[in-house]
């Protein structure tokens, strides 16, 4: 039997990572809990047969999931106003954590679950992963590869947009048009892309940033612009729009480097290909969806399991979760206010493993 599940949450997310637990040997479903004990009955409903010698529980509550000595690890996928707050009682009831995007969305929430999670860490060994679940992409996975070996030399601009309209038939519409819920568009859904500015490139310094309100269903701004300047002086750009219901959702990744360039699947690259006169379309999927079935969560829950298992940190943890939230935080304060924000600033994050 592998380590006890139990699923915080009974939205679309939630039956991804179900799926994704029933089908790893090293982990275990025991049970769900949701805001009401029917969403959270009809997902554990959809995986009745997963185990027909144990039946799945339905917690009343979330606190009644956390007393459970059976659970080990917690996936959290509430929404976003929810994910801080939830996760420090995971973490004080000493399970380990798979919290979904974005882990906060404010500074005083980074501030107050990180020194949860510093206060516990003295007392046990608490893994956690943070789900910017596009690292586990095949063609991010690839792009790292190749930027490791240095094929595009040295990356000197970094572009990446979250292009997500978000239609009234979206299951989080409700709560995602309200900021004190779901923090804003480079919060909810932009932090994507930051996170893989950084996965990709490297540490922001600065950021400068300017927003625009389209639609008038939402209560914030809908459309976000952020200028990067990173550690090493290069430059970049990460964008979010949450109002493009009149085209397909898109990712863009666009990386320029001295000896050749990335465009999504696209390479051009004189170190590998001297001779090159056109790009070459890398054989992968690409991050083209909004669905979160498109996601790649199985492979996030495998390699988490197994770093579990072998006592190894899985990356993006918790630190480097809440060193992605910081940029996002930044680019909405700076498109707030017209004012350059300086990154690296929450000193509180320096120490603790």
């Amino acid at each position: 039997m592998g380590k006890g599940v139990a699923i915080r949450g009974a939205g679309q997310v939630a039956y991804q990572y179900a799926s994704a637990v029933t089908e790893d040997p090293l982990l275990t479903l025991i049970g769900v809990s949701s805001r009401t004990q029917e969403s959270a009955a009809r997902l554990v409903k959809q995986y009745a047969s997963y185990n027909p010698s144990k039946l799945l529980k339905v917690y009343p509550s979330y606190e009644a999931l956390l007393q459970d000595s059976e659970v080990e690890v917690v996936i959290l996928c509430m929404p976003n106003y929810l994910h801080a707050r939830e996760a420090s009682l995971a973490l004080e009831a000493g399970k380990h954590l798979i919290l979904e995007k974005p882990p906060v969305i404010t500074y005083e929430e980074m501030e107050s679950l990180w020194n949860t999670y510093k206060r516990v860490s003295t007392q046990r060994r608490v893994y956690t992963v943070v789900s910017f679940v596009l690292r586990w992409h095949p063609l991010i996975r690839t792009l790292r590869s190749l930027l490791d070996r240095r094929v595009i030399g040295d990356v000197y601009y970094t572009e990446m947009d979250y292009w997500h309209g978000i239609k009234p038939s979206f299951s989080s519409y409700p709560w995602i048009r309200k900021q004190e819920y779901a923090g804003g568009s480079m919060i909810t859904g932009g932090c994507h892309a930051v996170d893989l500015a950084r996965y990709l490139k490297g540490e922001v310094k600065e950021v400068f940033a300017y927003s625009y309100r389209q639609r008038e269903d939402f209560d914030y701004p809908t459309t976000v612009v952020g200028a990067l300047r990173f550690q090493d002086e290069s430059v970049g750009k990460v964008s979010a729009s949450l109002d493009g219901v009149s085209f397909p959702y898109q990712f863009n990744i666009d990386l320029l480097g001295s000896e050749g360039a990335i465009r999504g699947n696209k390479l051009y690259s004189s170190v590998l290909f001297p001779s090159q006169d056109r790009w070459v379309e890398l054989p992968c999927t690409t991050p083209d969806s909004g669905s979160v079935s498109h996601h790649p969560f199985k492979e996030e829950v495998h390699e988490f399991s197994r770093s579990l298992s072998q006592g190894k940190p899985i990356q993006p943890d918790l630190k480097e979760g809440l060193r992605s939230m910081e940029v996002a935080l930044a680019i909405t304060e700076s498109a707030r206010t017209g004012k350059p924000i300086q990154i690296g600033k929450l000193s509180f994050m320096d120490s603790c493993p």
